[in-house]
């Protein structure tokens, strides 16, 4: 199922090649100036939801870890997350990676399998329009740096921003999926995923959690976590249709620059899609933030899948 450059043997991921792996990510970052900033309780976060003996791998030598992939299953397909250590850039590993990527997942059964890229890695650009994947969505990472206090929210008439409490957790939950339900490559996801995922998250903190009420309804939601990604994180922000356009989105984002601000952080970041139906780049731009970097995911259908 696997391949490797001469000399470089493959094997799963342990968990105690968390440092190597890490070290290895930071060094890819830091060729591409990308500030991608995942630190070890991030990694540790997506290695506790995946099968290290079968969906992870690394490529090492002596003890010298070259390369690192892992997949995970999305709907109908696997999400590709890879990386090659500079040092060993241009010797196969890439190739490497497609290979036994698409190998497991045809293993799985997926019908398609997904790779995303920094745009600025021509390299690994190249290779996956080589091997049959489509370019099929833009996304950007984008920061803002405080300086000063941001402007203090303001809120429409008649909306009231509370922080997160339990009771509510499946209408909030339920609120935040409908937001999002038009967004590219959507998975509706149960509440007793949304609850495993987030809610019994370790970064999980309530305060920095907004539900906008609207009567006995939650019109809006916003979802932040600590020092993520090397920043305050704002890990979804959704309105829902019928109270779009009325300035919720930008009030949010005020409302969770200020929290965050009294904390002591002053960087904060999110992802978003490139051509978001509703227009949140431009939001986001607002409101004072800049792009850092733009990566492609890229999409191939897989042939003799089991």
């Amino acid at each position: 199922m696997t391949s490797s450059p001469p000399e470089f043997g493959v094997r799963p991921v342990r968990p105690d090649d968390d440092v190597a792996v890490h070290a290895l990510m930071a060094a890819y970052d830091t060729h591409f100036q990308a500030d991608i900033g995942v630190s070890l309780d991030d990694l540790g976060e997506a290695w506790s939801r995946t099968d290290l003996e079968r969906n992870a791998f690394v490529w090492e030598r002596g003890g010298r870890l070259a390369a690192y992939a892992s997949v995970r299953l999305r709907g109908e397909r696997l999400e590709v997350d890879g990386y090659v250590d500079p040092d060993f850039f241009a010797l196969g590993f890439g190739t490497a990676i497609l290979e036994t990527t698409e190998a497991r997942a045809r293993e799985l059964g997926a019908a398609k399998l997904t790779n995303a890229v920094l745009v600025a890695d021509h390299a690994a650009v190249e290779l996956l329009e080589a091997h049959a994947y489509r370019d099929m969505r833009h996304f950007y990472r984008m920061t803002i740096d405080m300086t000063e206090r941001p402007p203090v929210a303001q809120w429409p008439e008649g909306l009231d921003p509370r922080p997160f409490e339990p009771a509510h957790a499946e209408a909030f939950h339920a609120a935040d999926d409908e937001a999002f339900q038009d967004e590219w490559d959507h998975v509706p996801e149960s509440f007793e995923e949304f609850r495993r995922r987030r809610l019994e998250s370790p970064r999980f903190d309530p305060s920095l959690w907004t539900a906008v009420w609207d009567g006995d309804e939650i019109a809006a939601t916003l979802i932040a976590d600590r020092n993520r990604f090397g920043a305050g994180w704002i890990g979804g922000l959704g309105v829902r249709g019928p109270w779009r356009r009325r300035g919720l989105g930008l009030a949010l984002l005020l409302r969770s620059f200020g929290q965050f601000y009294e904390r002591g952080e002053r960087r904060v970041s999110l992802g978003v899609d490139a051509e978001n139906p509703t227009g949140a780049t431009r939001l986001y731009e607002r409101a004072g933030m800049r792009v850092v970097w733009e990566f492609a995911v890229y999409e191939k259908e897989l042939v003799g899948a089991l």
